[in-house]
């Protein structure tokens, strides 16, 4: 499939009605469900999904879709896929529940190597954020950049619910290094607050799922940023058979910080 501005202008117009849905469905009184994992399930999940996979099947020729909200795919009828949309409905679904404004809606194609097309929706900030492989990055239609200009201040983005030791330690050997500055977000809108230049680093040294971190990679990407595993600075990788990834960093590259702080 070759992402062209039609397709783009298509996308946008349908996320921003559909962002207009899920706030609906927040400021009302919705049911509240737990999954397995137990993570939270809402009506604005399930209504995010449905939505979504009706606007690809219209407006795509690409029919393979890993969400979080169907049932996996078994591997061995996806490891050869040539392309495929991964998406999230809701990426931040506790913050949607608390009433917050920091949850997404994420949508990526991908090929055989990973992410090629991320589109990130923040529904209640009414923000619309896309990049394209080898094309750049965009917020609300123009072209972001991540940060390039050291400041006296590190600027650190972590997780709102997720925050844990492993975490806590690296912010500490970082504060040893330089002055830091640490902003707790949920979902992935912290790739996307790198990607514009306001923060440093996002160390993630907890569980995501791979439908997490897709359309936000090449957002980050695209803006100057990279995404590595931490430990082996080694590309994140899509469409594995168990789809959770390992530890990463998201980082603008103006400070050093994987090296020395990587034990």
């Amino acid at each position: 499939m070759i992402i062209n501005q039609r397709f783009i202008n298509s996308l946008l117009s349908f996320g921003s009605t559909l962002s207009k849905e899920v706030v609906e469905i927040q400021q009302k009184d919705f049911h509240i469900e737990n999954k397995s994992d137990n993570s939270p399930l809402t009506e604005a999940d399930l209504h995010s999904n449905k939505r979504i996979r009706e606007f690809l099947s219209s407006n795509t020729n690409v029919l393979n879709i890993i969400s979080e909200e169907d049932i996996e795919v078994a591997y061995r009828d996806r490891k050869d896929w040539d392309f495929y949309w991964m998406i999230d409905p809701i990426d931040g679904t506790k913050e949607f529940t608390k009433g917050g404004d920091d949850f997404c809606i994420n949508i990526a194609l991908c090929d055989s190597y990973g992410p090629i097309f991320g589109y990130v929706a923040c529904p209640k900030k009414e923000d619309q954020y896309y990049a394209i492989q080898n094309r750049g990055a965009f917020k609300n239609g123009e072209r972001i950049h991540c940060s390039k200009v050291k400041s006296n201040v590190t600027r650190v983005v972590a997780s709102k619910s997720h925050m844990n030791k492993e975490t806590e330690s690296y912010i500490n050997c970082l504060s040893q290094l330089y002055k830091v500055e640490t902003l707790n977000i949920g979902s992935s809108l912290k790739f996307c607050i790198i990607a514009e230049g306001g923060a440093d680093i996002y160390p993630r040294f907890g569980p995501t799922m791979e439908w997490d971190t897709c359309a936000p990679q090449i957002i980050a990407e695209e803006s100057g940023a990279t995404v590595t595993i931490h430990q082996t600075n080694k590309a994140l990788n899509y469409n594995k058979e168990n789809l959770l990834n390992p530890f990463f960093l998201v980082s603008n590259n103006i400070y050093n910080t994987n090296k020395p702080c990587s034990s």
